[in-house]
């Protein structure tokens, strides 16, 4: 038995020939333009990934908000106003919340995509609570969301 893919007997049909390529009616082609405002056009900007578990409903939210996980941290952190010891009583109301409603709303993580700028803000908030046993920057975000989602 012949393969399945195997042409059958008989005349085939002649290929037609492709439509011929015309020159352009002016013969020259006329570049214009000033591109120094566009040289870094396609060049994307460096950004950091940061984590956070969070319950799903959380996650949800993050994912709907518009620019993503990413630009919901980057505002987070913009709206922070310095108070330590809102965030880190956020952060602990945060974990605990993760940690009891666990079997009903199962964590997921939550990673975006952040400037330089906004990561070195996080780490400087990570820096001055370093006193705080336990403390690490998924808890540092956990406490700016938490904050920022309460203030929304």
């Amino acid at each position: 038995m012949p393969p399945s893919n195997a042409q059958k007997p008989g005349k085939k049909k002649p290929k037609e020939a492709s439509l011929p390529v015309s020159a352009p009616p002016t013969g020259e082609l006329t570049l214009r333009g000033d591109l120094t405002g566009l040289t870094y056009a396609f060049v994307g900007r460096p950004r950091r990934l940061v984590t956070c578990p969070v319950p799903d409903s959380v996650y949800q939210k993050l994912q709907n908000y518009p620019g993503g996980v990413g630009h919901f941290i980057e505002d987070a952190v913009a709206a922070f106003d310095g108070d330590l010891n809102a965030l880190v009583n956020a952060a602990v109301a945060f974990v605990d919340n993760r940690r009891y409603r666990a079997s009903t709303d199962p964590p997921r993580n939550a990673s975006g995509r952040v400037l330089p700028a906004t990561f070195a803000k996080i780490q400087q908030i990570q820096d001055a609570l370093v006193s705080i046993r336990g403390m690490s920057r998924a808890k540092v975000l956990a406490g700016l969301i938490d904050l920022y989602l309460t203030t929304k």
